[in-house]
């Protein structure tokens, strides 16, 4: 096929003459006056009006011409891409100079407000139904901190245990829990944490400090400042001779999220530090205390055989033995942990002692 060529001249010659009539194409009609539009963009300031309008103008336009919903369509999208922006310009502005609520306090109101702790040790063995009305509120939900990226305030994380009030003087309080539940499940090689959030049966956060590690046992001692109040209480420890095989047991913690749960059981076995006991246990319970039947501190809760990992596993849990709290030269202290731990042995020493000619 041979290459055919068309030069400058010949396309000159192709030019219509003057006598064609120029075909001029109509000119249509905007879709959207103009006044529409002006009216319509200061809407783009309120972003819920402007999906409302957006909402039922599409409903409204089914019946039109393509041409009309198109040209709608794309009036609007523009609308709602530009009030997006604005809006999360906003958002980010108002975050970054605007002071939100606080969502931790630096105390914790339920202790403040309370004056009628329970006197312990019990008189007499006590039942299930009075350990539950009288020691659930000694008991607290425990977070570890964790520091929110927009505002940098402290915010409770996804996981939690539990802790028990050892102590409420003038000063504040004294609570006990697994260091796990602070430090992690690495809470042997991992870094100390220095804060942790502290929660009562009414939901409140408070921000506490990590006052103490233990240095072998899966324990930690925290402290949180009073705010108001002059309720003071001071939780006995059990003596080595009190606890022994066989003794019932109560467990308060929340396992699963199901807050201040209350399980019993018995001690099954004793080795060194450690309580092998009967009482069910579940994420969620690790810190938590295990009481006797008077109503005396003596284990906290740290593990337990997960039937996931060894389907023969029956309900073995395990808890430190609450007198650790008594060896001084166990514990690694932060800031006064020293002081406020002295200060809780020495008031609750007079009650051990009672307890040990009550109970020999």
């Amino acid at each position: 096929m041979e290459k055919i060529v068309i030069s400058s001249n010949e396309i000159a010659e192709a030019r219509p003459s003057p006598e064609e009539a120029i075909r001029i194409e109509p000119k249509l009609v905007p879709v959207i006056p103009t006044w529409v539009k002006l009216s319509l963009t200061p809407l783009v300031l309120v972003l819920p009006i402007l999906c409302l309008l957006a909402i039922v103008l599409r409903v409204a336009m089914r019946s039109l011409p393509p041409r009309n919903r198109h040209a709608w369509t794309g009036y609007l999208g523009t609308l709602l891409v530009a009030s997006g922006l604005l809006t999360s310009i906003a958002v980010v502005i108002v975050f970054s100079f605007v002071p939100l609520p606080t969502l931790i306090s630096a105390g914790l109101s339920d202790l403040d407000e309370r004056s009628d702790f329970p006197t312990l040790p019990f008189a007499t063995p006590a039942s299930a139904k009075i350990v539950s009305e009288k020691l659930k509120p000694l008991v607290a939900v425990i977070s570890p901190g964790q520091r929110s990226w927009l505002t940098n305030a402290e915010l409770p994380s996804a996981t939690f245990g539990a802790g028990v009030l050892l102590q409420a003087n003038a000063d504040g309080y004294l609570l006990v829990t697994a260091r796990h539940v602070v430090d992690g499940v690495a809470w042997n090689s991992a870094k100390s944490t220095s804060r942790a959030l502290i929660a009562m049966a009414s939901g409140t956060w408070g921000a506490g400090d990590v006052i103490a590690h233990h240095k072998y046992l899966d324990l930690a001692l925290l402290w949180i400042p009073r705010e108001s109040g002059q309720g003071t209480f001071a939780e006995p420890l059990a003596s080595t001779a009190s606890v022994s095989e066989g003794e019932p047991v109560f467990v308060i913690g929340h396992p699963e999220g199901l807050r201040f749960t209350l399980s019993t059981g018995i001690i099954s076995r004793m080795e060194n530090s450690t309580i092998q006991m009967s009482a069910p246990v579940s994420p969620g319970n690790s810190g938590g205390p295990v009481f006797d039947d008077r109503g005396e501190l003596i284990a906290i809760v740290t593990s337990m055989v997960d039937k996931h990992g060894d389907p023969n596993a029956e309900n073995l849990n395990f808890a430190v033995r609450a007198d650790a709290l008594l060896d001084e030269s166990g514990w690694s202290f932060n800031k006064l942990g020293h002081k406020h731990l002295t200060d809780y042995l020495a008031s609750a020493a007079p009650k051990t002692a009672i307890r040990a000619v009550n109970h020999p």
